[in-house]
């Protein structure tokens, strides 16, 4: 089946899901920041279950938000456009960094249907850390000048944590979906006042932490403590950065096992 594009309304502006069609139990996609759905494509076009990624409001081709959201906000306008899109009965979430943290969020906005919940990274930073981030995500927002040394300047940020060789056309997507970006930071300063730990320990449903070696491996180690008996935590040495995109069959290896449709 071919994925499916739709634009939907939530209670902040509208928000862009790509959904494709499939058996078994569906299951939810929740980018990063500054990342779109966009990603997910590759990965719903494997997969035989019914699949749901949108753009968070502000990012790829949704509205930007009135104002500034809380990270529960930004749930609940998910949970809108995934309802409007006819999601009905149980479905799994998967996010990824930022998307982790809201895919939790969802979980306890619709406890009754989320069954399992896969976290991709968890972005557990210190206050001191957590300001580090928002005096980087400040620089981000494209401000344009004349001369064009914005879009240099954001072209070669998107190269700072990475390693080459680089895949010159994903860095180009990437550097498309941060120029779409409101705000880049925005969903990462919601993050940073959403009480994660009690979250955590309120949360009613199995989690899944996998937990590549990449730049933010030593945030994800925090969870641990957090895990529940029902929590699993995977170690992947064997991955870093981007596993989406550079171990695509290993991440659905790792979806199959541990949110089985």
């Amino acid at each position: 089946m071919a994925l499916t594009r739709r634009i939907y309304q939530t209670r902040f502006e509208q928000m862009h899901l790509r959904s494709k069609e499939g058996r078994g139990v569906p299951l939810v996609l929740l980018h990063p920041s500054p990342r779109s759905g966009a990603m997910w494509e590759k990965l719903q076009e494997e997969m035989e279950r019914p699949t749901y990624a949108p753009d968070r409001l502000g990012y790829g081709f949704s509205d930007a938000p009135p104002w500034a959201l809380s990270l529960e906000q930004y749930g609940q306008c998910t949970v809108d456009a995934l309802k409007a899109a006819g999601l009905k009965g149980p479905f799994d979430v998967l996010g990824v960094r930022m998307g982790s943290i809201e895919a939790i969020e969802i979980a306890h906005q619709l406890p009754g249907q989320v069954r399992r919940v896969m976290a991709v990274g968890m972005p557990l930073f210190t206050k001191d850390e957590q300001q580090r981030q928002m005096e980087k995500y400040s620089e981000q927002p494209l401000r344009p000048l004349s001369e064009g040394g914005h879009v240099l300047g954001a072209w070669r940020g998107g190269f700072a944590d990475r390693l080459p060789p680089y895949d010159i056309d994903d860095m180009h997507r990437r550097f498309v979906e941060h120029v779409l970006a409101a705000y880049p930071g925005a969903a990462f300063k919601a993050a940073s006042t959403y009480p994660i730990e009690k979250k955590l320990k309120g949360l009613k449903v199995p989690l899944v932490v996998l937990a590549p070696h990449d730049e933010i491996l030593e945030q994800t180690q925090r969870v641990k403590p957090m895990l529940k008996s029902s929590g699993v935590y995977v170690d992947l040495p064997e991955l870093a950065q981007d596993p989406f995109h550079h171990r695509l069959d290993r991440m659905i290896e790792l979806i199959r096992r541990h949110l089985p449709a």
